[in-house]
């Protein structure tokens, strides 16, 4: 599955990011995400989970290898599932957190428009990160109205 450069640029523009896993009991689990960098192939994807929230998200995707990403942009509710299989992990890089944190900074600017001020995510810890690399396997529009649900190309 490739994800075509309007979804990329979209993907990595700065939106509310949830992980969702599951364990070998198919218990689910997840986590906000700080950051995505869709890889120049368009076909792999690293999500950057903060670490304080990597163990288990981790632990499940080593068990079974399957992943979901949910995206959604505050200001007008576009929105977005990704799936895919774990391919790795490993701690994120020290010169990678100033495009992590940007990216987070352009989220925290959507909440805002919506109505969420900054005091209300001060505490979230958010770097540092764990790098989750996934090969992308579907990708569905969440947006509500009727195409909800649909496959994306």
């Amino acid at each position: 599955m490739t994800i075509e450069p309007e979804l990329a640029t979209f993907l990595q523009e700065g939106l509310a990011i949830h992980i969702a896993t599951r364990n070998d009991k198919l218990e689910p689990w997840g986590s906000r995400v700080t950051a995505i960098k869709i890889d120049d192939d368009r076909e792999h994807a690293t999500v950057f989970v903060p670490e304080v929230a990597a163990k288990r998200i981790v632990a499940d995707l080593e068990s079974n290898g399957q992943v979901a990403l949910g995206f959604v942009r505050p200001a007008d509710e576009r929105a977005c599932q990704l799936k895919g299989v774990f391919v790795d992990s490993r701690p994120a890089a020290a010169g990678e957190r100033g495009f992590v944190m940007d990216q987070w900074d352009r989220c925290l600017a959507g909440f805002e428009i919506v109505g969420y001020p900054r005091v209300a995510t001060d505490r979230w810890t958010m770097w540092p990160c764990v790098a989750i690399r996934m090969r992308v396997t579907s990708l569905f529009s969440q947006t509500p109205g009727p195409g909800a649900g649909a496959p994306l190309s």
